[in-house]
């Protein structure tokens, strides 16, 4: 469900970010659009980078997690026979090779990484050190090495050779997956060198680009019916976790924080027959007339409310 009525919308804006702004001057900017605090992101695209990035306003802030989980997809254009160090066209340029794979190399090597891989995020991300994003330490001409990370590919295609220089390539990934180190590595794996010059990211979860929306940040926005109607209510990401149905008063006590026995709930048994391996979910969402009033979680007959979802 979404609320708009005053400052207080709830829900997901699909941003078909622009190149040259970062994710968390996104956020900052549809926060002060909107008169919004509770204001994020499902998952950090690269300056560069341009396509879906998933704003949550409100209550939809509780469940950015689950977006974060999600599967992504990502075109991208790798050049190769140049190294930089941010491993993309932002960079400045470390090192050269004359070395050109070609089209038959490229596709046996794709092959490398498909499945559970691990992978050196680079130097120049947000993950934190000590306290400190890593950009900024390499800003300072700091040593900045990550720690190899486990990340899962499950499609990595080569769309088109664009000339010798460079390549066109699309691939569904996990959570935490950097595409410039898997351009990166799969450079190093053909014996040469590159880094990614164009990045756009396809879809996260089930929103995809039909789902977006284009802003250019001035706060007429807000007052726009069209735009309003574009705000995805705040259970969309949870569309793939069972539902469960309450009445009216079994939803006001998981408001109210109690824990039940999924025995005292009248419609319980619609969830065992539609999900008769309900009791492996870590977590699903209950609802009452069409509002989304919790995540909880099921333990040995309990049920215990883990977020509650305030309107």
């Amino acid at each position: 469900m979404i609320k708009k009525n005053s400052n207080k919308i709830s829900g997901w804006i699909i941003l078909d970010k622009q190149s040259g702004i970062t994710s968390r001057q996104a956020v900052s900017k549809i926060s002060k659009i909107f008169k919004l605090k509770k204001v994020g992101h499902g998952g950090t695209l690269d300056p560069l980078a341009t396509g879906i990035l998933p704003i949550a306003l409100g209550e939809a802030t509780k469940l950015i997690s689950f977006i974060q989980n999600k599967k992504k997809k990502y075109s991208f254009t790798i050049k190769w026979g140049e190294a930089t160090d941010t491993d993309d066209i932002e960079g400045i340029i470390l090192k050269k090779s004359n070395s050109r794979p070609n089209k038959k190399e490229i596709q046996s090597a794709l092959q490398s990484f498909i499945g559970k891989i691990y992978q050196i995020p680079p130097s120049f991300s947000a993950i934190k050190i000590n306290g400190e994003r890593s950009y900024n330490l390499a800003r300072k001409n700091l040593a900045v090495r990550h720690k190899p990370r486990q990340v899962e590919i499950f499609k990595f295609n080569l769309k088109k050779i664009v000339n010798i220089d460079c390549a066109e390539f699309e691939v569904i990934c996990g959570k935490g997956t950097y595409v410039r180190s898997l351009a990166r590595d799969l450079a190093e794996k053909l014996n040469t060198i590159g880094h990614v010059i164009k990045l756009r990211r396809n879809f996260v979860g089930n929103f995809d680009e039909k789902d977006t929306i284009f802003i250019d940040f001035s706060e007429e926005i807000i007052h726009s019916p069209s735009f309003l109607k574009k705000i995805k209510p705040i259970e969309k990401v949870l569309d793939d976790i069972p539902a469960l149905f309450l009445t009216e008063t079994e939803a006001t006590k998981i408001r109210q924080g109690q824990k039940n026995t999924l025995d005292s709930f009248k419609f319980h048994y619609n969830l065992i027959k539609e999900y008769p391996n309900y009791k492996k979910f870590e977590r699903i969402y209950t609802i009452s007339d069409s509002k989304i009033i919790a995540l909880i979680e099921i333990d040995e007959g309990i049920v215990k409310p883990k977020r509650v979802i305030n309107y």
